[in-house]
């Protein structure tokens, strides 16, 4: 089976981006060799093309980062590189070459190229911009792209994991059903789709149509199987197990979801789950998050709670994690501003023992979406004063992640034994790898909250 590509760990929606070798895109690399400027030579500018649709991406960088230096202007170069760096995931990069190359104006021999490729450009420009959480600016990217190219599929679909991030769940849905009826055999759109999906036979309907298009696309039939499993029927994931997928991480997901004692609310994107968690919190109390990021969430959820406390560093990533460097899902040191919102600036160990030192109103929500272990256990263990049985945990990264037993989880599972404490784990969703529960003493003790 193919692995959807997706490049961040956040979910797992399937995005696309534009080379001169997906056949989607319909993006070939055209123009003549003059193309970007013919000081560079048309025989070096064939062997870009060349290792572009080869898919070599690497090589294609360091090929062409060599040239840039003495031809700045060229817009084979800007193009190579743009979607060398979108196809690595590489956000920054991409943002970088995909500008210059619309910046650059072009000439008579330049402007079949630049024409033939601009729309290609455009949508890995908004994608690499919505990777960095900008999502406002990748939208207008998106939109004006739309408007320019409306039945361009990629972007149809991108445009929909843009709006599904905004919580704007009827418009995206509306992007990928349209991508649907200009492709009805994209099964990336269908995946995509599944996301939206309100119950558990909705989306079990979506992927089938998903495996109609696409039989070996590797999530939709593990998804399915674990959905199958949560109604009773667990041959289908027994089958994948016995072929070579027991230590997939979204089998071994679905494994432990079977595990507990009752199965939980079962849902399809990040805002089915807060729905449902604060359904269930005290919405007297704050709200407390750990890692904030652009505050996307944050404010999803301080709309339901008297006040809220975040906390970040707002510089990304305090170390490489997952493949992804350290300084990823920085804000650039922008702190949101959000209506009845405190932020709390600095590395969880410098901040977190002087804010819990003051005695603090117990959380009806906790949102941990601090991704690595030791910065989830150093939450959970200066915000334990304020956890109780009725305060509501989420964690955005709990399951599916390749070693997700090592990161949110561990610390989870770790805070419960050394605080004498069950988990009711009562929702979760696969696609979004995030677990809402409840915690409470295992044995009588007086409540001293």
């Amino acid at each position: 089976m193919n692995q959807f590509q997706h490049n961040h760990t956040a979910d797992l929606s399937a995005s696309l981006s534009c080379n001169s070798s997906v056949a989607a895109t319909d993006a070939d690399i055209a123009g003549s060799g003059d193309a970007g400027g013919i000081e560079i030579g048309s025989e070096i500018e064939a062997l870009v093309q060349r290792l572009l649709r080869r898919e070599e991406f690497q090589t294609v960088i360091s090929v062409a980062s060599d040239l840039i230096t003495d031809h700045p202007d060229s817009l084979v170069l800007h193009f190579a590189l743009g979607t060398a760096y979108s196809n690595l995931g590489q956000a920054l990069e991409t943002v970088h070459h995909c500008q210059r190359f619309i910046d650059i104006p072009s000439d008579a021999t330049t402007e079949t190229f630049k024409s033939a490729n601009l729309r290609a450009v455009e949508n890995n420009l908004a994608l690499a911009l919505k990777d960095l959480g900008l999502l406002e600016n990748a939208e207008e990217v998106f939109t004006s792209l739309l408007a320019k190219e409306e039945d361009f599929v990629p972007a149809l679909i991108n445009y929909g994991n843009l709006l599904n991030d905004r919580a704007r769940l009827p418009e995206a849905q509306q992007q990928f059903l349209k991508a649907i009826d200009i492709e009805p055999d994209n099964a990336l759109a269908y995946w995509n789709l599944h996301s939206l999906s309100k119950d558990r036979d909705t989306a079990r309907s979506i992927l089938e149509y998903c495996l109609a298009k696409d039989p070996t696309n590797e999530l939709a039939n593990i998804t399915l199987a674990g959905l199958h499993a949560f109604e009773g029927d667990t041959s289908h994931l027994k089958k994948l197990a016995s072929n070579g997928y027991r230590n997939n991480p979204l089998v071994r997901s679905i494994e432990w979801i079977l595990s507990l004692p009752e199965l939980p609310q079962i849902h399809f994107n990040r805002w089915a789950l807060f729905d449902t968690a604060v359904a269930r919190a005290d919405r007297r109390r704050p709200m407390y998050e750990f890692g904030v990021w652009m505050g996307n969430s944050f404010r999803y959820l301080i709309d339901s709670f008297p006040n809220g406390y975040g906390f970040d560093t707002f510089e990304g990533l305090p170390e490489t994690w997952h493949g992804l460097p350290q300084g990823t899902y920085t804000s650039f040191g922008q702190v949101p501003n959000i209506l009845g919102a405190e932020f709390i600036t600095g590395d969880f160990r410098d901040t977190l023992p002087g804010f819990f030192a003051e005695a603090r109103p117990k959380a009806g929500l906790i949102n941990f979406d601090a991704d690595l272990y030791s910065s989830t256990i150093t939450a959970l263990t200066h915000a334990a004063p304020v956890i109780d049985d009725k305060t509501i945990l989420i964690f955005d990264e709990l399951i599916v992640n390749r070693n997700w037993e090592q990161d949110e989880f561990r610390a989870l599972m770790e805070f419960c034994d050394n605080n004498n404490l069950s988990c009711d784990v009562f929702a979760v969703s696969l696609f979004t790898k995030q677990a809402a529960c409840l915690v409470r003493k295992t044995s009588a003790e007086p409540d001293n909250g």
